[in-house]
């Protein structure tokens, strides 16, 4: 004798032996029916029958019957709601979709984290690690005073000029003094007083900034002499985007 049957529940195993009929959510209540696909199945809520026509893959709503092969054409299915226990019923009912456990979810957010933290990481090092584009270099025009001869009481003045004749800026402009005489000359001020800044030993400096296109600095130094004698000085002047250093000699004589 043949049999039709309906179609069979999933397995758990291919080695269990053990047979599980898939849960489906009641379209009625949303509850959770473990044995829902079962032809003549009820809810357990609220006993909503899960085995109707309505259900079923086989039926069609529009054209009001059933499509399987076996269904006699003289035989109409109107009710969509209409329980056959027919063993051609296929549920429709989808088995509920089961959430990530939480072992995954902080797996999957610690990942994430990770990525991102990694991400920033690599960004911050892109973006201190990038090589520096070199400034321009400039062209200073720089010249130097200082009086021919001075009398040791008073002291002398040494003014430095500089002329930016680049077209763009002379960055951090500095002028020293350095030379055998220095280890007996004092530096009493530098004019601008805010120019000042120690310097290493032996030498006098001030810092005159930036230089913009065409614009000169100046800085003037004045120095005390303890003995007389030749003054062998000399003016450095130098800047950031400056190739190598001016050197400008300092002329004078210191007498008694």
């Amino acid at each position: 004798m043949y049999v039709r049957r309906g179609p069979e529940p999933a397995r758990l195993g291919r080695a269990s032996g053990v047979w599980r009929v898939p849960t489906v959510r009641c379209p009625s209540c949303g509850a959770i029916n473990p044995n829902g696909r079962r032809r003549l199945a009820r809810c357990r809520i609220c006993h909503e029958t899960l085995g109707k026509c309505r259900y079923c893959n086989h039926y069609d709503a529009r054209l009001l019957d059933c499509t399987h092969p076996s269904h006699r054409l003289d035989e109409r299915i109107l009710d969509a709601d209409a329980v056959l226990n027919c063993p051609e019923f296929n549920s429709t009912l989808a088995a509920p979709r089961r959430g990530p456990g939480l072992a995954l979810v902080l797996l999957r957010t610690g990942a994430v984290t990770t990525v991102v933290v990694l991400l920033a990481v690599f960004a911050f090092i892109c973006l201190y690690s990038r090589p520096t584009r070199p400034l321009p270099p400039v062209l200073l025009k720089a010249s130097v005073s200082s009086p021919g001869v001075c009398f040791r009481e008073s002291g002398f003045d040494v003014k430095v000029l500089m002329r930016n004749q680049a077209d763009h800026t002379a960055r951090d402009v500095e002028v020293s003094i350095h030379g055998r005489s220095i280890p007996h000359l004092t530096c009493q001020y530098v004019d601008p007083p805010e120019a000042y800044f120690e310097g290493p030993a032996g030498s006098a400096c001030a810092l005159v900034g930036d230089l913009e296109p065409g614009d000169i600095g100046s800085v003037l130094f004045h120095f005390a002499a303890d003995r007389p004698g030749e003054l062998d000085l000399t003016a450095h002047v130098t800047a950031a985007n400056l190739e190598g250093v001016q050197k400008l000699p300092v002329e004078g004589e210191v007498v008694p």
